[in-house]
């Protein structure tokens, strides 16, 4: 110690070693003095001198060095006083804890950590080191549920975020037991299924689209009629496309005699093909349905029925060249020359006015 004389008065000057002999004994007799746990919260309390805190803590850890509790303490501590190499070494530390209270704190601590860190680093390399680690820590957080059950939307977003379809699946599950109705998380559910391999979740899901979705009621309704395709289920695709091919529906006709043609029913798909053909007003629909029709019954080797098919309705087309000439290759091909004879004397007097 040391004093300075100023006109007969002297003051004390404490020197930097003096000041830290001082802070040990104090800490020293408050170890002796106070109960530990009772350390513990008045530390944990102290929420403006985190770095006093801080030399509390390292004081105590140097008396029961295998105190978990006083290292979780400490790197909150270190993380609140911005410190986060230090919070982040003592954390390491907790993570293969046996107390799980202290493993899942610190599991939780890291991974918030060492994501705000993720966004700040610079290198690609690192910045990919840095993902496979926060990575890991997720699945332990989900694998071993450390996660709050109040923040379920957060944890959703972190799978969305280490790319976990499992888990982002079980978390978008969870959500959808608040929000039943939520388009958004149950076409999310729907989409992860599939990739999941899970068809009984993802008919269930089609459905809910189907009934809360009703400006997408059609995409949902085919999506389901797929589904039974891709996984064989035939006979329950047609009776879906039966149910909703009601004469007003184009499309669905359509997608009724198109499952036919794939089926090999085909004098079904033609008898739609021409019942389209028929309700039909614009040219080159008529046109379109009219190849489909007699291109069926030729796919199904029913070259008779194909031909006298196009018989029946070649005037219709006796002034469309490409057409003429599509119905004569039938005539020709299915081997009735006669109909393919007849029709040409019937272009060549339209053609030159016979």
């Amino acid at each position: 110690m040391s004093y300075v004389d100023n006109s007969h008065e002297k003051s004390y000057v404490v020197t930097y070693r003096e000041l830290i002999f001082t802070f040990i004994v104090f800490s020293m007799i408050l170890f002796v003095l106070f109960p530990k746990d009772l350390l513990k919260e008045q530390i944990l309390a102290e929420n403006s001198n985190y770095d006093l805190s801080m030399l509390y803590l390292k004081n105590l850890l140097e008396h029961s060095p295998e105190d978990e509790s006083l290292m979780l303490i400490l790197a909150e501590q270190s993380l609140r006083s911005g410190k986060k190499d230090l919070s982040i070494r003592l954390l390491d530390l907790l993570l293969n804890s046996k107390n799980r209270v202290y493993k899942s704190k610190a599991t939780l601590l890291s991974y918030e950590l060492k994501k705000e860190d993720y966004y700040y680093i610079k290198n690609d390399e690192a910045q990919k080191k840095q993902k496979k680690e926060l990575k890991a820590l997720f699945f332990k957080i989900y694998i071993q549920q450390m996660y709050d059950e109040e923040e379920i939307k957060r944890w959703h977003d972190e799978s969305l975020f280490v790319g976990n379809s499992s888990s982002t699946y079980f978390f978008t599950q969870k959500l959808l037991k608040k929000d039943a109705k939520n388009i958004e998380l149950l076409e999310e559910a729907y989409y992860l299924s599939i990739k999941l391999h899970k068809p009984k979740d993802s008919l269930m899901y089609i459905r809910l689209l189907s009934k809360y979705d009703a400006s997408r009621s059609n995409k949902w309704l085919f999506d389901e009629y797929n589904m039974y395709v891709n996984y064989r289920e035939y006979d329950k695709a047609e009776l879906l496309l039966k149910k909703h091919a009601k004469p007003s529906s184009v499309k669905w006709r359509t997608r009724l005699a198109d499952f036919y043609l794939m089926r090999k029913s085909f004098t079904k798909a033609s008898n739609i093909y021409i019942d389209l053909f028929n309700d039909s007003e614009n040219y080159k629909t008529k046109r379109h349905y009219f190849y489909k029709a007699t291109g069926a019954l030729q796919a199904g080797s029913l070259f008779s029925n194909a031909a006298h098919l196009a018989r029946k309705y070649e005037g219709e087309y006796i002034n469309d060249k490409s057409a003429r000439q599509y119905i004569l290759k039938l005539y020709i091909s299915t081997g009735n020359l006669e109909y393919a004879s007849s029709l040409s004397k019937r272009i060549l007097r339209k053609e030159y006015r016979l």
